[in-house]
């Protein structure tokens, strides 16, 4: 059943009838009262307007022609009331002109009838419009419902007519884009313009790109208003055709979702986070790694779970209360943070490291470590939070020390899944627990073990350098032909008062990792130039002393200025030092590596490419670098001359090197055929096991002595 309008509820409804003619009222009068009105009469314009303003009738009756005010006076100034801009006038006149009829019109007349009044008609007029008004009321009533419901939505529509490239927006779109009532928002392109003024807007591009198709849109968006506040709004439009004139119209409705929006991104921090320490929590932990794992097993790459708790924090949080020991949580949270955020903590491609860090509940949390390099790194974090933890936490006028317990599992050995990471590194994390405590322990034993020694090296390794247990042994190179001593490649030992001689390849991957490769290279080149100088003033003839540079060196060290200070202070002659470098150093960043070979060119020093052949370095680049010497790798020598391709090869290398000018050093020698073949090719310089292993800086001075004293190649002895 349809609900009735607000005038079908009124009790009867009411006509009001104007006119200076008391017979002319009756019969009205007559009729209406036929027809179910209350019936209220007024004899002149005046007399109806106050009788208009007390009793708001439903329908007027207005005789035009009447004295103190005419009809055309009484029916504008009704509708300058508020209650009677609606309401139906019907005008009664005797004037059949057409300037009455358009005069009662422009007055507000919703109808007219002429005098002498068919009154069968009469009836039938007033009928219909009391429908019409009541259709209108409804209309009017819909609409005002309509805008009060987009406003309460903060819901707004728009349309662009795309034949005529014009735009019109509702009143609320106006309010919700911050147009302003008074904007016209003119063409497409102009709406855009305003709506997205970032050209590669997302939203943008999709509307345009839908503007020339004719599909659909449905799409969220982040807008930037006038005054730098952050909106969001939906978006939804669709193209259409007129059935009048099948022109184009793309209409849609724009609604403003902020609260919703702010309203979604409260429900999931509730449930993604924990509100005591704002950590995320286990749900948003899991699904972090579960994508985490993911990228690493299309990578290739390690990824690694720390589970910690806190050593008898149960104990500490019933000493304290509960409302200290929330503080201590929050504290503890605090301070992880900072543990892994630690720029050298590891190595980062992203910023997420919000999401690595979690509190699973209870004193417990758990770290995600990605894009470490090697297990190792998991080992550095985890003892840096413990000596972390070795400070005290303040807690109001107290101080407390708490330390804290971890248990590491490492992807892929440890397990490929969420579920199998967090469970291993829970039952690390209790065995360290077993260990007595402020202690980290791998899931894997030998990890353990191997962990603890590489970490003891480090230890070791930086004690080396503070009390001077490095020294360098030097390996001669000779002539090829004359097989006289014209070099020396200066290479760094450890020489530990307890484990002894400590091969480079033992400790320098640990120094690179640790930063201590620097400092040693630098007192590489300081000790190098020092003892050259030293021989020279021995009085055997200067030999030139090689030097190898490492990577992070040669990019960061400094270089140049190392150099400079090794010669200046050893007051060597700068043609007496060789640098040695590696082809991939120098194929990394080329026009930055061109740059720091010229300045060191300018210094006098000779440079030489290392280990050439195994690196990819491209002869285009190799001709710009202002090179003195290569030296060709072993693995082309240890087969040579019996292996065909590696004769070929090495006699090849020696050929394009003498092509560009360049000394060539062949190394690795252990025989003499080796020897020999590559004297036949034209090699330069030899150096090996043949002539000489590398020998302390005593054992190096005797070979010298043995080469002058008895006039004869080292290489023959």
């Amino acid at each position: 059943m349809t609900a009735p309008t607000p005038l079908e509820c009124k009790v009867q409804t009411v006509g009001l009838v104007v006119d200076d003619d008391a017979v002319m009222r009756m019969v009205v009068r007559e009729v209406l009262e036929r027809e179910g009105f209350e019936v209220q009469e007024a004899a002149n314009g005046r007399e109806g307007l106050a009788r208009f303003s007390s009793t708001k009738p439903d329908i007027v009756l207005l005789d035009v022609m009447m004295p103190e005010m005419d009809g055309y006076a009484a029916c504008a100034a009704i509708r300058a009331l508020p209650e009677g801009t609606r309401t139906p006038i019907l005008m009664m006149t005797g004037l059949d002109d057409l300037e009455s009829i358009n005069r009662a019109f422009e007055a507000g007349a919703t109808d007219f009838i002429g005098k002498p009044i068919n009154w069968g008609v009469l009836g039938h007029r007033i009928r219909y419009l009391l429908r019409s008004a009541r259709t209108l009321e409804q209309l009017v009533r819909n609409q005002e419902s309509l805008a009060e419901a987009q406003s309460i939505a903060r819901l707004g529509s728009w349309e662009w007519d795309v034949e005529n490239d014009r735009v019109y927006l509702s009143p609320e779109l106006h309010d919700i884009l911050d147009f302003g009532q008074d904007v016209d928002p003119g063409t497409f392109p102009a709406f855009m313009d305003r709506l997205f003024p970032d050209k590669a807007n997302p939203a943008r591009e999709t509307m345009e790109r839908l503007s020339k198709s004719g599909e659909s849109i449905d799409a969220s968006q982040r807008l930037v208003m006038r005054d730098g506040s952050i909106r969001h709004i939906h978006i939804l439009g669709h193209m259409r055709r007129t059935e009048e004139t099948s022109t184009r119209i793309m209409a849609g409705t724009i609604q403003d979702i902020t609260e919703r929006k702010h309203a979604e991104d409260q429900i999931r921090y509730l449930a993604y986070y924990d509100a005591l320490t704002k950590l995320p929590n286990r749900h948003l932990f899991d699904e972090q790694l579960q994508h985490s794992l993911s990228a690493a097993k299309r990578h290739d790459r390690l990824l690694a779970v720390l589970s910690l708790d806190l050593d008898q924090f149960k104990r500490i949080n019933d000493s304290l209360g509960h409302n200290l020991g929330d503080e201590l949580l929050q504290a503890v949270a605090r301070r992880l943070e900072e543990c892994v955020r630690s720029e050298d903590a590891v190595a980062r491609s992203d910023s997420a490291a919000f999401d690595r860090l979690a509190r699973l509940g209870g004193d417990e949390f758990s770290i995600m470590l990605t894009d470490i390099t090697q297990f190792h790194d998991a080992a550095k974090v985890a003892g840096r939070i413990l000596a972390q933890f070795q400070q005290p936490f303040r807690l109001g006028k107290r101080e407390v020390v708490v330390t804290t317990s971890a248990g590491i599992a490492l992807f892929p050995t440890d397990g490929d899944t969420p579920e199998a990471l967090i469970k291993n590194a829970d039952t690390a994390l209790h065995y360290a627990k077993e260990q007595g405590r402020n202690n980290y322990q791998f899931y894997s034993q030998d990890m353990n073990s191997t962990a603890l020694e590489k970490l003891s090296m480090e230890a070791l390794l930086r004690r080396a350098l503070e009390h001077d247990q490095l020294i360098l042994y030097y390996q001669p190179k000779v002539e090829a032909n004359s097989g006289r001593i014209v070099g020396a490649e200066a290479l760094v030992r450890w020489k530990h008062p307890e484990l002894g001689i400590v091969a480079p390849n033992q400790f320098i991957p640990i120094a690179e990792e640790i930063g201590l490769i620097i400092p040693i290279g630098d007192w590489v080149l300081k000790t190098a130039t020092l003892q050259a100088k030293a021989w020279q003033e021995e009085g055997f003839l200067p030999i030139s002393v090689a030097v190898n540079i490492a990577g992070s060196h040669f990019r960061h060290g400094n270089l140049a200025e190392s150099v400079g200070g090794a010669l200046r202070g050893a007051g060597l002659d700068p043609r007496y030092l060789e640098v040695e470098l590696t082809e991939s150093m120098l194929m990394d960043n080329v026009e930055a590596t061109i740059a720091t070979l010229r300045n060191l060119k300018e210094m006098g020093i000779t440079l030489a490419i290392d280990d050439f052949g195994t690196g990819y370095s491209s002869l285009a680049y190799l001709k710009r670098f202002p090179l003195d010497a290569l030296k060709i790798d072993r693995s082309f020598i240890k087969d040579t001359p019996g292996d065909a391709d590696d004769a070929a090869l090495t006699t090849a290398i020696i050929g394009m090197a003498h092509s560009l000018h360049l000394k060539v050093v062949a190394e690795g020698i252990e025989n003499q055929p080796q020897f020999d073949f590559l004297r036949d090719r034209g090699c330069d310089l030899i150096q090996g096991y043949l002539i000489s292993r590398p020998v302390p800086p005593d054992d190096f001075r005797a070979l010298m002595k043995k080469a002058v004293v008895t006039e004869q190649p080292v290489g023959a002895v």
